[in-house]
Order: structure tokens, then C-alpha cells, then sequence
């Protein structure tokens, strides 16, 4: 049985939320791991709820009568129950008894739901979960493909070009996104030369001058509601791009993207998503 787009935009759902959780797992904030365990969750359950509307099987069960319902249905029971009940039984202590979760605890458990999910979306949905791509969940048709050729480009060793095709999505997502926004206007360099002024005060000037720019691009970027941490992350990894009037661009590499890691790629793949659907809410 095909699987539905709807059933399909929830699995890229349960996706998302445990790319989330992976950014918190690893916090020294206590909260943060909180928020891990309650993400890691979220996925789980979203899961769930796929398969068995997918299965005809309905939602009205509770979290651990998953596996009776599936096994009830006639198909298979799923594996991986032992960590799921721990999972539950964690989040119980949580949100209604105030215990917060051991950060340990919940590091252990992230790779056993990322496993479940694997399972369950390919036994009960005939999807594979690793091969889901979240540059489906943004909206605009051009930075969605371009997403996709990164994704495309880094599975075919060619890292430059994956790293060149994320900064290009951002950047058209940027002029998309900054449209009807009354952002700041950046600062004109001096002109002046160094015969008019003297050294020391040019180059006096030239400091302030790019204080002030990143300061204005810092502000622009947080009006916009992107992270300004993670968005001087995403610059400072990605390759600068020029563009024209007209929408042609033109690539500068600074250095050898062949030799980042993938985490790298994964990080500034997921900023552009996430500010995809910000900007979509």
C-alpha cells in the first residue's frame, strides 16, 4: 500500500524533531537535555501515530499498547520495546513529577529511538527513514532543489559543490524572506583617500566602519528571526557568494571544503531548513 503524502510529511515531521533533539543532547544546560528527552519523544509518538494511520489501525491507544496494536493488526511486532518503555517512563518523570532526566541517560537512549524509527519506517511504511531528505519540508520550489543538489553533491564526494549549493539555497531564501521586511541599510565604506586623511585616523575610521556593518548585519539577520550565532557559524563555513542584478553568482572558496567534515554540512543544512519554516510560520 502507497504511502500517502500526508503520512509522508509526518515522517519528515518525526525527522525533524530528532535532528532538534540531536542539537540539545550534547548541552551542558540541564534544560536542554530536558528538552532532548521531551524532542526524542515527540519523534517517537509522531512516528507512531504514521504507521498506524497508515495501517488502518487508528490512534486511540497509548504510548506502549503500540506494539499489541501493530502485532493485533497482523503484521510484525516491532522491535525495540525495552528502550521505548524507558524512553516513556523518563518522560512521565519528567513532565509530572518534576524528575529531571540524567544527561547520560538521555545520550544513551537517542541512537536506540534513531534505530526505531529506522525500523519502524521501513517494516510498516516501506520508507527508509536515513534516506528522508528535510529539504522537502521547505516551501519554496528553487531553494528546495538547490537543498537537494547539496545533499546530492556531498553523496557523490564533491564537498565543494555541496558546501557552494547550501550557501546558494540560503541566499535565495534570504532575498525571498527579506522582501517585506524593513531591514537597515548597511554602511557606505569611506571613500576618502589617504592623502585627505591622515593614517591613523583612516584607519581609526575603517574599524568603526566594520563594527558598525556587522552590527547593522547582525541586527538585520535577527529581525529577520534567524539565530545570529548560528547564522555567523553558517558564513563562516559556507563559501561567499557575489550575485548580479540579474541572478547571476559567482563563487569565491577560500579553501578546500573536500576536507570538512560531514557534521559541518549537516549543521549548515539544517540552519537553512530551520529558517526555511520559520519563515513559513
Amino acid at each position: 500500500m502507497a504511502v500517502l503524502p500526508d503520512i509522508r510529511k509526518r515522517v519528515l515531521y518525526a525527522k525533524y524533531l530528532l535532528f532538534r533533539a540531536k542539537k540539545d543532547q550534547n548541552d551542558r544546560n540541564e534544560l536542554a537535555v530536558a528538552a532532548c528527552l521531551l524532542l526524542l519523544h515527540d519523534t517517537a509518538e509522531l512516528l507512531m501515530l504514521a504507521a498506524t494511520d497508515h495501517l488502518g489501525i487508528g490512534s486511540k491507544w497509548g504510548f506502549m499498547e503500540f506494539w499489541e496494536k501493530v502485532k493485533q493488526s497482523g503484521h510484525n511486532e516491532p522491535g525495540h520495546k525495552v528502550p521505548m518503555s524507558q524512553l516513556n517512563d523518563m518522560r512521565v518523570s519528567l513532565k509530572h513529577k518534576g524528575i529531571l532526566p540524567r544527561p547520560q541517560s538521555v545520550r544513551d537512549l537517542f541512537p536506540r529511538v534513531e534505530i526505531f524509527c529506522e525500523d519502524v519506517t521501513k517494516d510498516l511504511l516501506n520508507l527508509d527513514f536515513a534516506a528522508l531528505s528535510l529539504a522537502d519540508l521547505v516551501a519554496d520550489d528553487e531553494v528546495r532543489n538547490t537543498l537537494r543538489d547539496a545533499t546530492q553533491a556531498l553523496n557523490s564526494d564533491d564537498k565543494n559543490q555541496a558546501f557552494i549549493n547550501v550557501r546558494i539555497a540560503f541566499d535565495k531564501l534570504h532575498r525571498l524572506i527579506s522582501k517585506d521586511v524593513p531591514l537597515i541599510d548597511e554602511p557606505s565604506r569611506l571613500r576618502s583617500s589617504r592623502n585627505e586623511i591622515p593614517n591613523h585616523a583612516m584607519d581609526d575610521l575603517n574599524t568603526v566602519y566594520e563594527a558598525v556593518k556587522e552590527c547593522v548585519e547582525t541586527l538585520n539577520v535577527s529581525m529577520l528571526g534567524i539565530d545570529p550565532i548560528r547564522y555567523t557559524f553558517f558564513v563562516s563555513n559556507t563559501p561567499h557568494i557575489s550575485w548580479t542584478v540579474s541572478g547571476l553568482h559567482q563563487t569565491m572558496l577560500s579553501r578546500d571544503y573536500n576536507n570538512m567534515p560531514d557534521e559541518v554540512f549537516y549543521a549548515c543544512f539544517e540552519f537553512v531548513v530551520d529558517v526555511a519554516l520559520n519563515a513559513s510560520r
